[in-house]
């Protein structure tokens, strides 16, 4: 029961990774825009305390398209509501991921965020390691891997035409 749990929790934080990943990419294109990069240096000269209250902000705004979501799923319109759900899911995720990036130096100047934030951190490692202990897990991590590869040699391969 430990490793099905071990796993389960591993795939749900890969994808997290995955997601924050991805969108950390997007969002440094968008961060190159003059307007953003002014409102991030004003974030950045913010209060720790009111940056931390900024985090509410993405999850009030999209709670209501989420609800929305999952009330189409359980209508019978799965695909419009899972549609609704992950925007949603995505455009908090963006959110969120931006402003801890810009904000994470003062969000550790207070001292409950900071105990939190590395338990999670220990938390996750563990994880990591449990996982790594499995030799099934490193098998799929190396499948994986190839996969990336070559997804990405076939993607930068030149082009005909």
């Amino acid at each position: 029961m430990h490793a099905v749990l071990v796993v389960i929790g591993a795939l749900w934080m890969l994808f997290e990774d995955w997601v924050w990943d991805s969108i950390l990419a997007l969002m440094q294109v968008v961060a190159r825009l003059k307007a953003i990069r002014r409102f991030e240096a004003y974030l950045q000269r913010q209060n720790p305390y009111l940056l931390l209250s900024l985090f509410l902000f993405p999850f009030l705004i999209m709670l209501p398209a989420k609800i929305w979501g999952l009330y189409l799923i359980a209508d019978g319109k799965v695909l419009r509501g899972a549609l609704i759900f992950a925007v949603a899911k995505v455009t908090i995720t963006a959110l969120v991921t931006r402003l801890f990036v810009i904000s994470r130096d003062k969000l550790l100047l207070i001292r409950s965020f900071a105990v939190f934030y590395h338990w999670f951190r220990e938390k996750k490692e563990w994880l990591y390691g449990e996982l790594n202990k499995m030799p099934a897990w490193r098998t799929a991590r190396e499948g994986i891997e190839r996969f990336r590869r070559g997804l990405k040699r076939y993607m930068h391969r030149p082009r005909k035409g």
